[in-house]
């Protein structure tokens, strides 16, 4: 029973992952934009997973070259499962003992956030192609646990919806680096001042 409940749980996230890709190419994903803290949203968002990477013998970090709130103009639930699915895609395929660092910064009038994790890594030709649909990566970090290839074309596609890009390096740290860029240009700080 225990079995059939995980492949169950498996298949409804693989089919709420695939309506939410079709919604998205047709324009129809609904977007709640407003002025919100984007650091609060992340770090509340990686406080959510830090028993799960300590049982998985994960060190996770957060460093903010940020000292004051900006709040952007975004769909805070939409950027919570960005960073969900990161953490997630971490948790799926790092070797242990390993870890994730996070970092968030400014750079060139665009919020910077940076997901970097431990071996094993990816090869420069599929770095390329993690945010196809569907893809999987033929390495050790495809394992039986490892999702459909799904979560890294919604973090795209999130990313796209709020003007920004998002790209794949190898990480400094023997894995994967997921680089995002978020737009400034309707950026306010804590005050309600706009930057």
């Amino acid at each position: 029973m225990s079995s059939l409940h995980d492949e169950v749980e498996q298949l409804n996230l693989l089919v709420n992952d695939l309506y939410e890709l079709s919604m998205s190419d047709i324009g129809a994903l609904n977007y709640q934009k407003e002025q919100v803290d984007v650091l609060h949203i992340l770090q509340t968002s990686l406080d959510a997973f830090q028993a799960e990477f300590d049982r998985a013998g994960l060190l996770l970090s957060l460093h903010s070259s940020v000292t004051n709130g900006l709040n952007v103009l975004a769909d805070a639930a939409r950027l919570r499962q960005l960073f969900s699915n990161l953490c997630n895609n971490t948790l799926r395929y790092t070797d242990r003992p390993g870890k994730l660092e996070v970092t968030f910064g400014e750079q060139a009038g665009a919020l910077h956030i940076q997901f970097k994790d431990s071996a094993p890594g990816v090869s420069e030709l599929e770095l390329a192609r993690l945010f196809e649909r569907l893809y999987r990566v033929e390495s050790s970090r495809n394992r039986a646990s490892g999702g459909a290839g799904l979560g890294l074309s919604i973090c795209h596609n999130i990313v796209a919806a709020h003007d920004g890009t998002i790209s794949a390096i190898a990480s400094p740290f023997g894995g994967v680096l997921i680089d995002i860029l978020l737009p400034l240009s309707n950026a306010k700080n804590v005050k309600g001042e706009t930057i």
